[in-house]
């Protein structure tokens, strides 16, 4: 089960919000890639995240994140995405890992605006 992407994802499930998917499920262009690492990140820094059997919480350590992070390029490359996108989401991971920040703008785009485009929340009942 995926942990950030998808309505079925474990944030869907135990927090109420998703990574949008673009076009495919995995990763296929570059604003999925931000906001996966924006995801990572987070988790990050709070300290916690979800494995991918079950959802249950675990310890996010900087081993786990920068795996995670690098595994965003693993999945751009396994799902198709083109040559010029590879390009960007190898530079944004690398930077990333580097620096354990988003960058300000990616591909000329501002990262922030491209996060808040990419993540979905789930309305509750009531």
């Amino acid at each position: 089960m995926p942990v950030y992407q998808g309505v079925d994802s474990c944030m869907a499930r135990r927090e109420g919000w998703y990574v949008r998917r673009i076009e495919h499920p995995g990763v296929d262009t570059i604003a999925e890639a931000v906001a996966l690492a924006w995801a990572v990140l987070r988790d990050y820094r709070r300290g916690y995240t979800y494995d991918s059997d079950g959802c249950r919480k675990t310890r996010m350590t900087w081993a786990l994140a920068e795996r995670r992070l690098r595994y965003i390029y693993a999945l751009a490359v396994r799902h198709g995405a083109s040559r010029r996108e590879l390009g960007v989401i190898k530079r944004l991971v690398e930077r990333v890992v580097e620096r354990k920040k988003l960058p300000r703008r990616v591909a000329g785009r501002d990262a922030k605006a491209i996060v808040k485009h990419m993540i979905v929340r789930l309305k509750t009942r009531g």
